[in-house]
């Protein structure tokens, strides 16, 4: 019952982000191609907007309209293939700091995988890292500085603990989830999806954890030992990490593992959000009209 309610919240914001946010890129993007190439295309909500506003003679509107439009639709762009170079760059940084032995026992002990095949890597780093990476083949980063910092319990809570995002694919989501608030700053609930969703996964990582190794005693006790830590420099690419997210949260969720604690919709970034849809479908039924 527990679990199912946070997967279910889960899988309702991840729906409705990408749903709200994947239907203006398709109608941004059939805008672009009719400006750009000459396409008629009917009922493209960007496009009868633009044609509104000049019809009511406030054709600045349209260029600012214009504006975001080409801006969204190229920082998306943009920001993704930037994303993908310091991804592949940041991991052959990773693959040069690898702790051969290491690697080689944390992959035996908890991925059962074989010697060429490393979905876990150590790298020699004193501050204590723990975070999943990579788009489609995701893997697990620990630091040898985490290793001294937990116990065998404990560092095998996180291990479990990061299983889960790769899994599942965390790293991508939570990045798309980033990149769509970070484009579309002029719909504010993107925002309130993506910081929400990055809390629902943490506390479905650390339930799958505590069901791996038995006990929820030696995941709290690393979440605390991290917590107490000094907090490491931020990476410059797209991670799904183990201490870095609603720590506070977590740690009730593991004292009262049967208690609902609401997740933090505000009220006013909700509001806006409407308004700029309701905006939009207005200028679609006034031209249809």
């Amino acid at each position: 019952m527990w679990e199912n309610r946070w997967e279910n919240r889960s899988r309702l914001i991840f729906i409705s982000g990408m749903l709200l946010a994947g239907l203006m890129l398709v109608q941004m993007g059939m805008y672009i191609m009719h400006t750009l190439a000459g396409w008629e295309i009917r009922y493209n909500v960007i496009q009868l907007c633009h044609t509104v506003m000049k019809s009511l003679g406030i054709q600045w509107v349209g260029y600012v309209l214009n504006a975001i439009v080409f801006y969204t639709f190229f920082m998306s762009v943009w920001i993704a293939a930037k994303q993908l170079y310091l991804s592949r760059m940041f991991n052959n940084k990773l693959l040069a700091r690898r702790h051969e032995l290491l690697t080689r026992e944390i992959n035996q002990r908890f991925a059962g995988t074989s010697p060429g095949e490393q979905t876990i890597i150590v790298i020699d780093n004193a501050a204590p890292l723990a975070f999943a990476m990579g788009f489609f083949k995701p893997r697990i980063v620990l630091s040898t500085g985490l290793k001294d910092l937990l116990d065998s319990n404990e560092l095998e809570a996180v291990v479990h603990h990061e299983m889960f995002h790769r899994k599942h694919g965390d790293p991508l989501k939570t990045f798309l989830m980033s990149l769509l608030a970070s484009v579309m700053w002029y719909i504010p609930i993107l925002k309130s999806f993506h910081h929400n969703y990055k809390i629902v996964r943490e506390v479905l990582a650390d339930n799958y954890a505590i069901d791996k190794s038995g006990s929820s005693i030696h995941l709290g006790s690393a979440l605390l030992k991290l917590l107490k830590g000094k907090a490491p420099a931020p990476m410059p690419v797209s991670h799904v990490s183990f201490s870095d997210t609603s720590i506070n949260l977590r740690i009730r969720q593991l004292l009262e593992p049967q208690a609902d604690f609401p997740l933090n919709w505000p009220f006013t970034p909700a509001m806006i959000s409407l308004q700029v849809l309701f905006v939009l479908c207005s200028m679609f039924v006034l031209v249809m009209h």
